[in-house]
Formats: C-alpha cells, structure tokens, sequence
C-alpha cells in the first residue's frame, strides 16, 4: 500500500473529547492544541532520568495541551481509552504521570463518562475544568483579603450570573426529587438520605449514598480516583453520587427496580466499611436506619 494521508487526525471518540474541550476552552479563555510533544511542554533541564524515562520524555506526546490566551502551558489533559488497561500502557501512563508532577504542570485523566454523562446538562470534564479554575481564582482572592480567609471554598454555591442559578450543584435536581418523593410520604415515616466515603490502598475515594423510607433502602455506590490535577475530587464524587441516587430513585418511583430491607443494607454499608474504611460523610433527615458511634481504638461501630 502506498504512502498516504490519513482520512481522520482523530478518532470517533478523541474527536468527542476535542470537540468539548474546545467549546469549554473558548467559554473560558483557554485555548486546545492536540497531539503536542511532551518535550515541548516541559523542559528537563539539569534533570537525570533513567534511559528508559528519557526516551519516553523525547518520544510521546499529550493527547491534547490546555494553554492560557497567550498559549503558555495550563495543564494536559490524556484520553484513557480501551488500551488503558493493558500493563505496557499502565507503564507508559505512570512515567507520564511522574514525568508531569516532577514538572509541576497538572494532568488529567479522563475517559468516555467524562463527556458523554451531563448532570444538569453538564458534562463531568466540563464540571473538573470551570471549577479548578474557579477555585484557584477563589483562594487568589482570599490570599489578598478580599474574601475572608475562613470562608471555604464551596462549587455547589457558585452563582456565575448564568441563566441556571449554582450551575456547578449537580445534584440539586436530585435533592428536590428526594423532597417532592418524601412529601407524598406520611409525616411520621423515618425518611431521609446519608453517604459513606472511604477510600482504597491507591487513594481512590469511593462513596456509597442511601435513601432510606420507613423500613426501605436505595443506594448507590460510586467512585473517582486521584489525580495529579488539582481540583476538589470529595465534592465532584458526591455530587454525581447522589445524582446517581436520584436516577435510582426514579428508577423505583417508575417500577424497575425494588427497594432493599434495612436489615439488608446493613449488610452493604457494613462490608463497604470494612472494605474502604470509609465513614459517614452527611446525614439528612430523621430515624436513620444505621446507627454509628465512634471510638479511638475501634473507630466507628455500626449498629
């Protein structure tokens, strides 16, 4: 076959990742360069690396580049696909991770769910990016006084003056999909929602939410892992977990799944402690079904 051009730069789901980005990067001016050396992001300077780090750092590139109008380098984002998981690409993946941390510029991680789930019409890649920025301009403005030094940064209450008021409060839709349910319960029925957050060896967070009425359960689980990209992971997680717990919730309301029994989940949230040494991270409402107490030695004791 003889030497050709190549019909597409990218494929299907590269073209996905760029397109989004694209449009997030123009909304906040930011600017997309795809398939960039990683050599010309970052300078090795006096550096050693070992033969193979070297040969990796003058070989591969960034799957797209993340530059400021002036196109100096913000941060990489790397499209994970399918051949992620093989053990070559893991190692290949690691290098570049460290290669990155060393250099101080962040990297992000992201695969399909990134772009093609929308929380209130927004994607989770969409989500990452606007609120990294939005933080770091939060604790610039803290650093010179004009915000109080005490007041935490917190996304679900950023109003940007968009049409959609707290844009980055994923799941309010779902909160209120939890009160309309509750009211077409009887008042004295035990009711609310709770979560569980814990992690694994790696520093994956996992968080199990639960919504609980009278003697039933529906719950979630859901989970993100570490990356070398600053932005706040606990509130990102628990805004698509409970998300997540409001399709669940629909999901019952329409007939197509059942509830479990207290006794039941008791089992679940028990193991999922266990496993992740996780503990409660947010309760509301009355008559929880799952009763914690706390001890130095023991840590958490589930009743």
């Amino acid at each position: 076959m003889q030497m050709h051009v190549n019909e597409f730069f990218f494929n299907k789901s590269e073209e996905r990742v760029s397109d989004e980005l694209e449009e997030i990067a123009a909304q906040n001016g930011l600017r997309v360069r795809a398939k960039v050396r990683l050599s010309d992001v970052i300078s090795k300077g006096k550096t050693v690396l070992t033969r193979r780090e070297f040969d990796f750092y003058t070989r591969s590139h960034c799957d797209f580049l993340i530059t400021d109008r002036r196109h100096r380098p913000r941060f990489i984002v790397e499209y994970d696909g399918p051949l992620h998981h093989s053990d070559i690409q893991k190692w290949r993946d690691q290098i570049k991770n460290d290669l990155c941390q060393r250099a101080g510029i962040g990297l992000l991680r992201i695969n399909d769910k990134h772009v093609t789930r929308t929380y209130r019409g927004m994607t989770v890649l969409r989500w990452i990016i606007e609120v990294s920025e939005l933080e770091k301009q939060f604790y610039e403005a803290q650093s010179k006084g004009q915000i109080p030094w005490d007041e935490p940064f917190d996304p679900a209450f950023v109003d940007t003056g968009a049409e959609k008021r707290f844009p980055y409060w994923l799941s309010a839709e779902a909160i209120d999909m939890f009160h309309s349910f509750f009211a077409t319960l009887d008042r004295k029925t035990p009711k609310g929602w709770s979560g569980l957050i814990g992690s694994d060896e790696e520093g994956k967070l996992y968080r199990l939410s639960y919504l609980y009425f009278g003697g039933n359960i529906i719950w979630t689980k859901c989970a993100i892992r570490r990356q070398n990209f600053e932005f706040p992971e606990s509130d990102l997680l628990a805004e698509i977990d409970v998300c997540e717990l409001g399709l669940r919730l629909a999901e019952f309301r329409r007939g197509n799944i059942n509830a479990i029994s207290t006794q039941e989940f008791r089992g679940v949230a028990e193991r999922f402690c266990t496993r992740y040494n996780a503990t409660p991270s947010f309760f509301v409402g009355n008559g929880s079904p799952v009763n914690t107490s706390w001890d130095f030695e023991r840590g958490w004791d589930w009743r």
